[in-house]
């Protein structure tokens, strides 16, 4: 299922998206969670990254949707952004806030469901390759490319990155379900590894990034396994 926003002051072109949502959806297979705003201060106040995609029409009341685009763009750098306009001019600007796609009103079936191919394929990659956090009420979608190994103690995460440490809430349960067959093994019960970080591994050691950790005993053979097949899995890509 995918969670949709959309930002958008007339209701009839509200209601035009979400019936198109639908359609699209039972076309292909899609399931669509969708939210209507009838502004962008409603939508902004409380963002959480919760949404896969948002529809947002540039010409609104109070702050239109550029603005409202960069503000979005703070709080959330990879969320799928589709303007909608009367005006393909001011579509243009989107680039701005790496809009992925517009679309113009009158809103046509057909051309929407052309734009949707490629906002359904980008969508999918950035849940495939991504995982969102949470701490103290914020929220932030982390590329797996970018995570060294995660660690946990007791109910605190720590997302060790490349551009440092992240923190958030949960346990090793909740860790492990959420990267579960995304390149991720345990080498002891407090690291859970990027097998794609590994430099090398040395006996009960493992070279992360600039770091090592080491490997329990426990672990050993797990851990020496399931690297051994996402070498595998990734030389037949």
């Amino acid at each position: 299922m995918l969670f949709v926003a959309i930002v958008e002051d007339e209701k009839e072109a509200a209601d035009v998206l979400t019936e198109y949502l639908e359609k699209y959806g039972r076309e292909n297979g899609l399931q669509f969670n969708c939210t209507r705003f009838e502004d962008a201060e409603s939508f902004l106040t409380g963002y959480g990254c919760q949404y896969d995609l948002v529809f947002m029409d540039i010409e609104m009341p109070y702050i239109n949707g550029l603005s409202a685009a960069h503000r979005l763009r703070e709080a959330d750098d990879s969320v799928a952004l589709v303007f909608v306009t009367n005006l393909a001019r001011y579509a243009i600007n989107g680039y701005e806030v790496n809009a992925l796609d517009y679309i113009l009103k009158p809103l046509s079936y057909q051309s929407f469901a052309l734009k949707m191919r490629k906002v359904v394929n980008y969508c999918r990659r950035m849940s495939e390759n991504s995982i969102l956090i949470t701490f103290k009420g914020n929220a932030k979608r982390l590329p797996l490319n970018e995570i060294n190994y995660v660690e946990i103690s007791a109910h605190n995460i720590i997302f060790h990155t490349t551009e440092g440490p992240v923190q958030s809430y949960g346990t090793l349960k909740d860790v492990s379900c959420e990267l579960d067959g995304k390149g991720f093994a345990l080498c002891n019960r407090c690291y859970l590894v990027n097998l794609r970080r590994v430099k090398y591994i040395d006996g009960y050691t493992v070279k992360v990034g600039d770091e090592e950790l080491q490997i329990s005993r426990p672990q050993k053979k797990s851990f020496a396994e399931a690297f051994k097949k996402f070498i595998r899995t990734v030389r037949d890509e």
